[in-house]
């Protein structure tokens, strides 16, 4: 008993150092090559390290990740503000430690954030989704590589060409608008058939999530796929929806978490790979359908272009191509579905705003019309609403990249190789960054109130790793926020609650009222 008491004791200790050691992240070694030939110059002696950062305390090997378990005091689903309170104990620098005490550095100055933004690098980096990776290396029959997110250097780069061409240009975005018109009149018909009888739409995230399945996948595939007709079954894009945010809050748990996945299969990791096959599986049928249904139809090449662009890669496998389009539409649903939850919160919350933006977008074009990109470059208040939403709630909170060569912030000389999380959202509500920066003032974006910090406001970061789809999210956002302004008054009632998914989001159910607009009345 005694001895197979100490054995097990011994395989546990064993376990522990392997799982410590083969879980350091690949940019640890980076680092290591780098500073061998940095460090004998001994050029930095005068500044401190990144060791020096003030930050929680760490446990050896475990670093600082015994915070977000349930032994310490910050909870998953409200890093948010976790980040908050880490910037109000520690200052404008804070330092976390991942396993084997890898640092990770917190910041929040606006001076410091954009030094970093600006910095040109050739191939920039970004701390990889281990789980994510680990996963698609065992899954070659549907991968050939990572990803445009996991992906660094050349690999990234040949993605990046191959792949954002058709989705970035300004001709497919114009070609596709005519589509987006129809699919936000569809969103405006399903509103009013799922209001009550006081015109509240109770659960308006499904809602929203359903309208980013549609835009995206018009965008992306170049067909109409009927997810927003009323009488239609939303069971699939649920289904759809629910995988996409178990995916985000597994990616969630497994970064935050001590990466206990690579010795023993998890909740976290379970949950992320059912949550990715659901996904594949779902959206693969999809393409499969779109494929052998454009065999026997004439091609709209203005709405089909990033289709036809994608599948016209001659040197990419197939299974690049088809993973990218998944990829592509997962990211969609909620990105657009949040920032929209979003939005019409903070319109429906200000009375003022939403009385000078219904004005604008009334003398644009009359109730029931459609909109034309020419009328949406004219509607300037439009913009600075959806603006100055990115600021006060954007989907993506902070930017992380791994430094590619030394910098100094304040007194700290940073290694090449630390991983910096780029606090854009909490600087963007500092007062010292931007005038009454608690308030949704639109106007700011018009006539500048110094402070102004408009770098900040980044919900697709930033540089040449930014979202692809940014074109498109804001150019579809302008239609719709338009187009719903125009035909509704929005009533908020009840207070926004925040949660953190890897991304920003409302807690569910939301409710937001949809009043008709007299002139709306008048046509119907």
């Amino acid at each position: 008993m005694l001895l197979s008491g100490a054995w097990f004791i011994a395989a546990a200790l064993l376990a522990i150092l392997v799982l410590a050691i083969g879980c350091r992240p690949p940019w640890c070694f980076w680092t290591r090559n780098y500073n061998a030939k940095n460090d004998a110059g001994g050029n930095d002696r005068k500044f401190k390290t990144e060791r020096d950062v003030p930050g929680p305390f760490a446990l050896p090997i475990l670093g600082t990740r015994w915070m977000y378990s349930r032994f310490g005091y910050y909870r998953m689903n409200k890093l948010h503000e976790a980040y908050k309170d880490l910037n109000r104990r520690y200052g404008s620098l804070c330092k976390e430690e991942a396993l084997w005490n890898y640092p990770v550095i917190s910041v929040f100055s606006s001076g410091d954030i954009n030094t970093i933004l600006k910095r040109n690098s050739k191939y920039p980096l970004r701390p990889p989704q281990e789980v994510i990776s680990y996963y698609r290396r065992s899954r070659r029959d549907r991968y050939t590589n990572l990803g445009l997110v996991n992906e660094q250097g050349v690999t990234w780069q040949k993605l990046r060409v191959a792949l954002t061409p058709a989705l970035t240009g300004s001709g497919t975005v114009s070609g596709f608008f005519p589509a987006l018109n129809t699919v936000t009149d569809e969103f405006i018909d399903l509103i009013v058939s799922e209001r009550a009888t006081n015109s509240t739409v109770r659960g308006f995230e499904d809602l929203a999530y359903r309208m980013g399945l549609e835009s995206t996948c018009t965008l992306i595939l170049g067909r109409h796929l009927g997810f927003l007709k009323p009488d239609s079954s939303n069971i699939l894009t649920k289904r759809l929806a629910e995988a996409v945010r178990i995916h985000f809050m597994a990616s969630r748990d497994a970064f935050y978490g001590l990466p206990l996945w690579k010795l023993l299969p998890t909740s976290a990791y379970k949950q992320l790979i059912e949550s990715e096959d659901t996904i594949y599986n779902i959206i693969s049928e999809l393409v499969e359908t779109t494929i052998r249904e454009k065999e026997d139809e004439a091609k709209d090449e203005s709405v089909e272009a990033v289709f036809l662009s994608i599948l016209g890669q001659k040197n990419l496998d197939i299974r690049d191509k088809k993973a990218a389009i998944v990829d592509f539409i997962a990211a969609g649903i909620h990105t657009l579905g949040n920032t929209l939850v979003f939005l019409f919160d903070l319109i429906g919350r200000n009375p003022q705003v939403q009385a000078t933006l219904y004005e604008e977008v009334l003398s644009l074009a009359p109730p029931g019309c459609d909109l034309t990109e020419a009328d949406l470059r004219t509607a300037d208040y439009l913009r600075a609403c959806i603006s100055e939403s990115f600021r006060i709630l954007p989907t993506t909170p902070c930017i992380a990249r791994i430094l590619d060569e030394p910098i100094e912030l304040e007194k700290y000389h940073l290694n090449a190789g630390t991983v910096v999380l780029l606090h854009t959202w909490i600087a963007g509500l500092d007062d010292k960054n931007f005038k009454d920066a608690s308030k949704y003032l639109p106007e700011r974006w018009m006539t500048t109130m110094k402070p102004h910090s408009p770098l900040l406001v980044a919900p697709f970061g930033a540089g040449k790793r930014i979202c692809p789809g940014k074109r498109f999210v804001e150019l579809a956002l302008r239609l719709i926020v338009a187009k719903i302004v125009r035909e509704f008054e929005i009533v908020v009632q009840e207070e926004l609650n925040l949660e953190f998914e890897f991304i920003l989001a409302p807690r569910s159910p939301v409710s937001l009222g949809f009043q008709d607009r007299l002139s709306r009345t008048e046509t119907t």
